[in-house]
């Protein structure tokens, strides 16, 4: 991701080699890896509806819409920087998308009441109770629960999630059992890809995709690693080949080939 210039305290960022440019704030939350993983995990085609809960400068949606241009994408922001700098984006790469400056459990009604075939999202890591607040508010909002919970943020998905489309969210593997038991009942087919960053080591995050209303069987998929060793001394590292696709030419992730 190549910096490329600065303006009002943000930078414009190249991402996907170069597919998009995103302007971002400079000292505040900017977007990582996560985001580009959660966008290659969505299996949209053209003509379907997204609904990202906390879309941030728009990273995630923008990136799927690179790779799918013709999807209804709507996106929830609570910061009002962030809301603006996605619509700034969107219209700086000529995607036509709404986003919402609102709390996600105040999304207004005429999108309250509507469905999605996908509703994705990459929520704060941190439990409030469990994590220091950080020195700036907006870093905080974006990576330490306030006072919507997790569960509000799957509760949310699931009412707004159709019938048979599909929520997909990246965590921490140590709120897995948390996911699973705040889906379990409406969500079936769920396919769990543990995400690592070199053979060897744990899994520290959870890319987690399941079909509202499916009645399949939950699949454990092999880990996805993020690197490799470039010599024997491990002093090196780059991304693995499948990890580069993604993040450098917004491939997406075929699950097919994970099972």
């Amino acid at each position: 991701m190549k910096e490329q210039k600065s303006m009002d305290n943000n930078s414009l960022d190249a991402f996907l080699g170069g597919k998009i440019f995103l302007y971002q704030p400079i000292n505040g939350y900017r977007a990582n890896t996560d985001s580009i993983l959660l966008a290659s995990a969505v299996e949209a085609r053209a003509g379907q509806s997204i609904l990202e809960l906390g879309c941030g400068v728009g990273t995630v949606v923008f990136s799927l819409l690179a790779r799918v241009p013709e999807l209804k994408v709507v996106g929830v922001e609570l910061q009002k920087r962030y809301a603006e700098l996605a619509k700034i984006n969107a219209e700086y790469n000529n995607f036509k998308v709404t986003i919402l400056e609102c709390d996600l459990i105040s999304i207004p009604s005429g999108f309250k009441n509507k469905k999605y075939d996908f509703v994705i999202f990459n929520p704060p890591f941190y439990d409030a109770g469990g994590s220091m607040k950080l020195a700036r508010d907006d870093k905080d909002i974006a990576k330490r629960e306030q006072k919507v919970s997790l569960d509000d943020w799957l509760d949310v998905a699931l009412k707004r999630c159709s019938m048979n489309g599909h929520i997909v969210l990246i965590h921490q593997v140590e709120r897995l059992g948390q996911i699973l038991k705040r889906l379990d009942g409406n969500v079936g087919d769920i396919k769990i890809l543990p995400i690592s960053s070199f053979k060897g080591k744990n899994a520290n995050r959870v890319i987690v995709k399941g079909k509202k209303g499916s009645l399949a069987p939950m699949q454990l998929l092999p880990p996805l690693f993020m690197h490799e060793i470039c010599n024997e001394h491990k002093s090196r590292a780059s991304y693995t080949h499948e990890v580069e696709s993604i993040l450098r030419d917004g491939q997406p992730i075929n699950w097919q080939e994970q099972n």
